[in-house]
């Protein structure tokens, strides 16, 4: 069987590209959900490429540090966290491209999510073809934007937990993908990062709990000053 690769994107977050707000801020609800999730799947022993910009010089170039990323990761799925806002809305809905759409992973994950969620009380508003969205019509690999909840909704609000919110994600992605919730990870699994737009080693060494000098030995890197948004980098 192949290896599961999954890139999470954390929506919005980066200058020019920000979420909506209602009651809760979007992108503060955002990260909350998405890094539970990557946490949640990481302990799993799942290996997930973060694909969260640190920074964006315009909305074009946010979305495109996103996908860029997740296809140079080599994802098995993209799913992105976002929170809607609508007045009057509530509830949670996904967005892909539907039915056989590769193999329609998309929406069978998407299906298998919403019916999570709706267990915490959030209406189900269904799986929609989105695809003229930029992210989804973009990356190489089946995506999803998955739209948790209302940020503008007493319903929704009143009782919202991003932790409960990204396990109920989490289970959706192990039941449609067929993956036992509690294996435990290999100790001896190699990790890999993509570079981001303003990453640096030393960054990235913090960021794993290693060392600059452990970077350039795994990856071979001639000029420990030198390295380039998209490109691989063993970690582990």
């Amino acid at each position: 069987m192949k290896e599961i690769i999954l890139a999470i994107d954390i929506g919005h977050n980066v200058p020019y590209d920000t979420g909506a707000v209602g009651i809760r801020k979007e992108d503060d609800l955002n990260r909350l959900v998405g890094n539970a999730l990557i946490s949640k799947l990481r302990e799993r022993g799942i290996k997930v490429v973060n694909c969260t910009p640190n920074t964006a010089k315009s909305l074009n170039d946010s979305l495109y540090q996103r996908v860029i990323t997740a296809n140079n990761s080599g994802a098995t799925l993209f799913v992105s966290i976002h929170h809607n806002a609508c007045p009057g809305g509530y509830g949670a809905e996904v967005l892909c491209i539907k039915n056989n759409y590769q193999g329609g992973l998309s929406t069978k994950v998407g299906q298998a999510i919403l019916n999570e969620l709706y267990s915490l009380g959030l209406r189900n508003r269904g799986v929609k073809d989105r695809r003229d969205l930029y992210v989804i019509n973009n990356t190489s690999m089946p995506a999803l934007i998955v739209e948790c909840a209302f940020v503008d909704s007493s319903l929704d609000m009143a009782n919202y937990n991003p932790e409960k919110a990204a396990a109920a994600i989490y289970k959706g992605i192990c039941t449609a993908l067929s993956l036992s919730e509690n294996q435990k990870p290999s100790t001896n699994e190699e990790e890999y990062y993509i570079v981001k737009y303003g990453d640096t080693l030393w960054a990235i060494s913090r960021r794993f709990n290693t060392t600059v000098e452990r970077l350039v030995a795994l990856n071979n890197i001639a000029n420990r000053n030198l390295i380039n948004v998209g490109q691989k980098l063993r970690v582990k």
